[in-house]
């Protein structure tokens, strides 16, 4: 299998788009900040007000979002404050967009049949693409995160910390990486289930885009019914990603542990169930 997942890395690194949505990831990291510092800067005091607003019609709505952890004013804002953030699946629509077209031009070409026929199992085969994609998906967020935090130390500084600091954020981000690869083997599914560019696309980005809204729109609607908060999106992916960044307890690190695994494993087996039942064409 070691054989495959240098062949996929090697003729993945060939792709023009992949050095397309590199590019990407690097501009959107430095953009991203620029941005943040110039509406902390537009806003002024406003912001604290206009969070606080936001999270009580949030809450009497019954939606599960909270505010907490976001810097209330620009001088909140530093580099460590804001590190884990820059893990917090930034580069997931990137990854979405870049696993479909690799793995979609892999059945256009023919090039899956042609490994196939190589008499490698199927099975080393979908784990060849899901390594692939975890290892370019962790490699493109560690960009993204070096770019921006580097973009932010120069327009706000570190910041001090406490004596705690460091244990603490690294395993934020060993969590945000598990919950990413989640992300990740997801997408390799539908890429595996669709084998086209197009549909494979489509399908992730509304996997990535919509499911969160889907939920939330039906925890806002048990609150109007019920009168009672049900947190439903405390069980999606993203959801715990964002929780993270406002600090870890226990229930958060046990639920978030929960979910990366529950996501991964059972993609994992119906992308590679499927790709072993059906036909190569």
């Amino acid at each position: 299998m070691l054989h495959l997942i240098r062949s996929d890395l090697y003729k993945l690194k060939k792709s023009r788009y992949f050095w397309v949505c590199l590019i990407i990831t690097a501009v959107l990291a430095v953009g991203s900040v620029f941005l943040m510092d110039f509406t902390y800067k537009l806003m002024g005091d406003q912001m604290e007000a206009q969070m606080e607003q936001q999270q009580e019609i949030l809450n009497e709505n019954g939606a599960n979002i909270s505010v907490e952890g976001v810097p209330a004013s620009r001088d909140d804002l530093s580099g460590s404050s804001q590190l884990v953030t820059f893990f917090a699946g930034n580069t997931l629509i990137i990854m979405a967009v870049l696993l479909s077209l690799f793995t979609g031009s892999e059945f256009n070409h023919g090039t899956i049949k042609n490994i196939v026929s190589r008499q490698y199992s199927r099975r080393a085969i979908y784990l060849s693409k899901l390594v692939t994609g975890i290892l370019t998906g962790v490699g493109f967020t560690l960009i993204y995160a070096i770019c921006s935090e580097l973009t932010a130390i120069f327009l706000w500084g570190f910041g001090d910390v406490s004596a705690g600091f460091w244990p603490e954020t690294l395993g934020s981000i060993g969590l945000e990486l598990l919950l990413l690869c989640a992300f990740l083997s997801v997408f390799t599914m539908f890429s595996i289930l669709i084998r086209q560019n197009g549909g494979a696309l489509a399908a992730n980005i509304c996997f990535l885009e919509f499911l969160y809204l889907i939920v939330m729109l039906g925890e806002m609607l048990l609150k109007k019914v019920t009168g009672e908060t049900i947190a439903l999106s405390d069980y999606l992916i993203d959801a715990n990603m964002n929780a993270i960044t406002a600090g870890l307890n226990h229930d958060l690190i046990v639920r978030s542990l929960c979910v990366a695994a529950g996501f991964f494993l059972v993609s994992l087996l119906i992308g590679m169930i499927s790709f072993q039942k059906r036909d190569i064409k």
